[in-house]
């Protein structure tokens, strides 16, 4: 009924799984420390709306370039090569 073999298979498996299941919680403990320090980081900085939340990214309407045609958001636009382009820089 009860073999070696088995006893040792289901030590085996028991074994496995706790230790997957520490390997699991390490790994979870890791990333909520990581999200703790990037909203340590990003908190702090101009871009935030509030004194302690998370960072707030802000919408840019973009705008028709007259020279190409493309649309393109004016604070982070580059020239599109042609000389009349009024994003170059």
């Amino acid at each position: 009924m009860f073999s070696l073999s088995k006893i040792l298979f289901l030590a085996l498996v028991i074994g496995a799984v706790w230790f997957g299941w520490r390997w699991y919680n390490r790994v979870g403990a890791v990333g909520r420390e990581r999200l703790r320090e990037r909203e340590r980081r990003g908190g702090s900085g101009p871009s935030s709306a509030t004194g302690g939340g998370s960072p707030r990214v802000t919408a840019e309407d973009m705008e028709k370039c007259p020279e190409c045609g493309a649309y393109v958001a004016p604070r982070s636009a580059v020239a599109c090569g042609r000389p009349a382009c009024p994003y170059g820089r």
